[in-house]
């Protein structure tokens, strides 16, 4: 599989047209997994816990306000 960074500017329609995230870009360098990682169910419920997986951009967010940062790009799988 392999992934492409996109801004963030430039994500927005394909989110608004469903295409699940891989991961998020955030701005202390760290990503954030996404739902299309496909990882296990119960590796993305540790994680998760940890604040380093989110199944929306919203919830991502979130996550990203929390800790002082912001989303600068997501990665998405390639086409």
């Amino acid at each position: 599989m392999m992934t492409s960074l996109v801004d963030i500017e430039d994500a927005e329609e394909r989110l608004a047209s469903g295409e699940q995230p891989y991961a998020f870009q955030i701005s202390d360098n760290t990503t954030i997994l996404g739902p299309a990682c496909r990882f296990g169910a119960d590796y993305l419920r540790n994680i998760r816990e940890e604040g380093r997986y989110a199944e929306s951009f919203e919830e991502a967010s979130q996550i990203t306000s929390a800790k002082g940062a912001r989303i600068t790009g997501i990665w998405f799988v390639k086409r």
